[in-house]
């Protein structure tokens, strides 16, 4: 049976959670400015992407969860390293 669990660290709506490939961590984003990361199994975050200045949209990891993609109402995407939590390429949209 699955426990909902509670996620708090956004401080606006959120606008997308993304779980990835082995189910053990998701992502979330929201019309604040930062993308979360939590362990599925207790909502505990493990970390927090800082850098978008507008609402984030999106988010997806790649296959082995080393990144981590952004997208922003800010025009940009950002390429995240998972661990460090340390934005390797920023791209400005448009």
């Amino acid at each position: 049976m699955l426990k909902p669990i509670l996620l708090q660290g956004h401080e606006r709506s959120i606008t997308q959670i993304k779980y990835n490939r082995e189910g053990d961590l998701l992502f979330s984003v929201a019309k604040d400015t930062v993308a979360n990361a939590w362990y599925s199994v207790n909502g505990e975050r493990l970390g927090t992407y800082n850098g978008h200045t507008g609402a984030v949209w999106c988010v997806d990891c790649d296959w082995d969860t080393k990144n981590v993609l952004t997208g922003s109402a800010d025009n940009s995407c950002r390429l995240w390293d998972c661990e460090t939590e340390v934005d390797m390429i920023f791209r400005v949209l448009g």
